[in-house]
């Protein structure tokens, strides 16, 4: 009888422990105040006056106002980007596969930017001699251009000018199966210019060089300091369907020839350092050059492969140069490169303006360096540089590494020990319009964006001017125009991810999951112990309707604000959605104001953790902790602009599982004790429910307890 007795005990309490630990705590949290999923997140109303309405505002991207009232799927969209660059960066993949430079253009970029597109196939098919591969490519691209390569006059052939010899002539030393790769590279890139040219047929031929002609995105867009109207007019007549399909083409086109001619070298004779070919085709120079220390120094290359050797580029080297140039592929075999461009004119190392831009360099220890459009920018085009292996340091001032304006820009890294480092508008930045990606699969890798005014001379009032505004690191910020010639434009959608190995990310203002008028900046992070030290309106922060959000999936990780040290880690700033996602590890969460959860003026603020010992630190009596700021708005409506009554606003820190600290740093006596109102397998609120403020729905929730789950967390099953 006893036995039996025991038996059921066990039995009783293993499934009373199963049901608890799937506990929906977000579900329990939103309970504990009367509110449901369903009070998250905005719906702006057409006569919600004096709210920037995002059915009006230009450029907003697909996913935003669903995302804008539905906070918590930030969770899964950004995982799913994640789980893009997992599959199809992981060298494995890529090693073995044929697809993912056109599969991370259009999961990353098309398909966030326009819909229409499915990830089948860019149709990629040119037709090759087998004899003359070289010589017929050129004769198709004339003909179809309406020319021809030698000329008939008085009835028979001209003696000059002869081209077909001309460029017979060069060819004579090339290999023929190397002059096949050439062939369906330039084929497939004359394919990406054709459609390139079907998309830009109605822009007025004004408005499209004075697009090439804007380098000042970067300085000009934050608060609406210079209105370009030719901006406004390319889009409006711009057909970006047939744009971005003729940008995929470019860059699996990239991939494609970078493979075969990997496989080449691998069988082939050494002796290819005397291999040179150039010619000016009918939408560019092209060039081959052989396994030689070359110095490449055109600004006018629609395809340029290099076979190896230690090369320096100080050319346009997968830039668009000028509307002449609309697309450049540049492929680099292998060798410890130098891409140097000190001209902040010319774009280069994979930027595309109107057209594509793409730069491949498969292997060694490489140096990149620009002042600005390069490195993965994009400006109503697309630009992408892929650095396959090796362990590469890239430097920038402004607009790349992964940056975006009515476009799309993306800067990939596969493996080795990465060094980023720019001024700001980069490392994933979604500037007005546009995405921007920055992806690192695997190393341990450094991203700086310079946080000191006196050195980048971008100083942020938050900061007293010393800290920069850096729109960095994934961050996606818009043209804020009602302060000034009321052309406000949305923001785009920044993200930054890296799946492995012991990151260090360092900045100032305005980064790391970042979002300012109706932009959207994400950071995704796989797995290991990384370091995120920034400022100011940053780590899962935001402001003025937008979205801003980090999920880090592993390791024992450290969150730190230093100088001003607040306005981050899950903070919200006038409707904004601020979300930050741990799993697992042993955190270190450290901040002095407004931050760890905090949401004012109507956000929603999410600081989540999950498993490990977390240690969560903020100067004693500053909000957060889980808070959401009362404003007499709230329940005395504006005469003019009553919406703050109309909507609601929500913070949660919670915990689940492990041993965990709640501290306050006295700022006098530089001293650490413990918070009296947080601690483990506790609930508080701010404000308390005793608190005159508490309601006006309004509801700030802290939460630690042992179990439970984050539903939308798991939808990967992971």
């Amino acid at each position: 009888m006893i036995r039996k007795i025991i038996m059921f005990a066990l039995i009783f309490s293993s499934s009373t422990f199963g049901q608890e630990n799937d506990v929906d705590r977000i579900a329990a949290a939103l309970d504990s105040v009367g509110f449901t999923r369903a009070d998250l997140g905005y719906h702006p109303r057409g006569y919600w006056n004096r709210f920037p309405n995002p059915d009006k505002i230009p450029y907003v991207m697909p996913f935003f106002k669903d995302l804008f009232a539905e906070p918590l799927q930030t969770i899964h969209y950004t995982q799913a980007m994640g789980n893009a660059v997992r599959q199809y960066l992981d060298p494995v993949f890529y090693d073995t596969s044929d697809v993912s430079l056109h599969r991370l253009s259009y999961m990353l970029g098309v398909d966030r930017i326009i819909t229409g597109f499915r990830n089948y196939s860019v149709n990629l098919a040119p037709r090759i001699d087998s004899t003359a591969p070289m010589l017929d490519a050129f004769e198709q691209m004339y003909l179809a251009e309406g020319k021809q390569l030698n000329f008939m006059t008085f009835g028979s052939q001209a003696d000059w000018p002869n081209y077909k010899e001309e460029i017979e002539t060069k060819l004579k030393d090339i290999p023929l199966e190397l002059q096949i790769i050439m062939a369906e590279l330039v084929l497939n890139v004359f394919d990406a210019y054709k459609w390139r040219r079907i998309a830009v047929r109605n822009i007025d031929s004004e408005d499209l060089l004075a697009t090439y002609a804007i380098k000042d995105m970067a300085e000009t867009m934050g608060d609406g300091q210079v209105y370009y109207p030719e901006v406004d007019d390319v889009a409006s007549t711009l057909d970006a369907h047939s744009l971005y399909y003729g940008c995929m083409k470019a860059a699996q086109a990239a991939e494609t020839a970078s493979k075969k001619l990997k496989n080449y070298l691998e069988t082939k004779p050494k002796d290819l350092n005397k291999i040179a070919f150039d010619y000016y085709g009918p939408f560019g120079r092209i060039i081959l050059a052989g396994t030689g220390n070359d110095k490449h120094t055109w600004t006018d290359c629609a395809v340029l492969v290099d076979l190896g050797g230690n090369d320096t580029y100080t050319g346009n080297a997968g830039g668009t140069s000028s509307h002449e140039v609309p697309i450049a592929v540049a492929v680099d075999c292998g060798g410890d490169d130098k891409y140097m461009n000190e001209n902040p004119n010319l774009p280069s190392q994979g930027c595309g303006i109107l057209g594509a831009g793409i730069l491949l360099d498969a292997a060694g220890k490489d140096e990149y360096k620009a002042v600005k459009m390069a490195q993965g920018c994009g400006l109503f085009g697309m630009g992408i540089l892929l650095d396959v292996e090796g362990d590469d340091d890239y430097r920038l001032e402004t607009s790349g590494q992964g940056c975006g304006y009515f476009g799309i820009g993306m800067n990939f890294d596969i493996s080795g020990n990465d060094t980023r480092y720019l001024f700001g508008d980069g490392q994933g930045f979604g500037g007005v319009g546009g995405v921007g990606v920055c992806a690192d699969y695997q190393g341990d890798d450094k991203y700086t964006a310079e946080p000191f005014e006196d050195v980048a001379h971008r100083g942020d009032y938050h900061s007293e001017h010393k800290i920069n505004v850096n729109a960095a690191q994934g961050a996606g910020m818009g043209r804020r125009g009602d302060g000034s010639d009321g052309h406000s434009w949305a923001g785009g959608l920044g993200v930054l991810i890296d799946i492995k190995g012991k990151d260090h990310y360092y900045s100032g203002n305005w980064t790391l999951g970042c979002g300012y008028w109706f932009g959207t900046g994400l950071v995704y992070e796989g797995e290991g112990d990384d370091l995120y030290e920034s400022v100011y309106f940053t780590q899962a922060s935001g402001a003025h309707f937008c979205i801003g959000a980090i999920v880090d999936e592993g390791g024992n990780d450290t969150h730190k604000l230093w100088e001003t040290a607040g306005a981050g880690i899950a903070f919200g700033w006038d409707y904004t959605n601020a979300l930050l996602l741990n799993r697992g590890g042993n955190d270190h969460y450290e901040a002095k104001i407004i931050s760890l959860g905090c949401a004012q003026i109507r956000s929603n603020a999410f600081l989540i953790d999950t498993g490990g010992d977390d240690y969560y630190q903020l100067q004693k009596g500053q909000q957060g902790f889980g808070a959401a700021t009362y404003r007499e708005t709230y329940d005395n409506p504006n005469k003019f602009s009553p919406y703050d009554a109309l909507a609601k606003s929500f913070a949660l820190l919670l915990d689940i599982g492990g041993s965990d600290k709640y501290m306050d740093w006295e700022q006098e006596g530089d001293k650490v004790v413990p918070n009296i109102r947080c601690g483990d397998n506790k609930t508080w609120y701010s404000p308390a429910k005793d608190d005159p403020h508490y309601g006006a729905s309004n509801f700030g929730v802290g939460m630690d307890v042992e179990d439970g789950v984050v539903s939308e967390a798991g939808m990967f099953g992971e």
